[in-house]
């Protein structure tokens, strides 16, 4: 089967009292992304296709990602869900969110700019269903940063982990 609709995600941003590394950095303003996506489902694994351009207009920045995911029952009620994803960003949204100004250079911290970037995502989902229409879910999601954001002045690591919990109830 194949479905069709729009997405809607924030991307958090920073104020330069975050951290030490910030000092002297402009304000990056948290992101609101909207886009088309689609998603192709079949016996073998499910694809997703994501376009997001920043309604917000802070970066003025777009990004798409394309990625596969297979989920398994265990039990009645538990679902596994892993999964991978390429996301590729354009120039004005890796320079917004890991970019340093030359008005924001300083020692330490050099000026810096990225030409895009594509980062690597593999994450594990679980849900619980209650029932038919309610479920709780886990998704723990580790990002491989490309090379160039790992580069970045602003960037202490290689890679990031985030744990995301949620509620959903299908009205449907």
């Amino acid at each position: 089967s194949f479905g069709a609709g729009v997405n809607l995600f924030g991307f958090n941003g920073y104020k330069p009292k975050d951290a030490p590394i910030l000092n002297g950095m402009e304000e990056r303003k948290n992101g609101i992304f909207a886009g088309p996506f689609a998603k192709w489902s079949n016996p073998i694994v499910n694809v997703t296709g994501e376009w997001m351009l920043d309604a917000s207009r802070n970066s003025k920045g777009q990004r798409f990602s394309i990625g596969a995911e297979r989920s398994w029952f265990v039990g009645q009620r538990v679902m596994l869900t892993p999964g991978a994803s390429v996301v590729w960003m354009d120039e004005k949204y890796a320079n917004y969110y890991y970019g340093v100004r030359s008005a924001e250079a300083r020692a330490g911290r050099p000026a810096y700019a990225l030409d895009g970037g594509v980062n690597v995502d593999f994450n594990l989902r679980t849900d619980y269903m209650f029932d038919r229409k309610q479920s709780v879910f886990v998704m723990l999601q580790h990002t491989a940063l490309d090379s160039k954001i790992k580069d970045s002045p602003l960037i202490d690591r290689s890679s990031e982990m985030m744990l995301f919990v949620g509620y959903l109830y299908r009205f449907k």
